[in-house]
């Protein structure tokens, strides 16, 4: 299990992203994440709802 830190994707202010592994899908397992930001919103989705910005780091 691997924490990171990224921007929150609803305010834009750090968030500590925590990769929870693949959950089964019907298309074949999918790698899941918990973010978590310093406002206190959280999330939990598929690694591929965590997208940067256009002209993100």
């Amino acid at each position: 299990m691997t924490t990171n830190l990224v921007d929150c994707p609803e305010c834009g202010l750090p968030a500590t992203v925590r990769g929870d592994g693949p959950a089964r899908s019907t298309g074949g397992p999918v790698e899941h994440i918990r973010l978590h930001c310093v406002l206190g919103h959280r999330f939990f989705g598929p690694v591929t709802t965590l997208r940067r910005p256009p002209g993100g780091a």
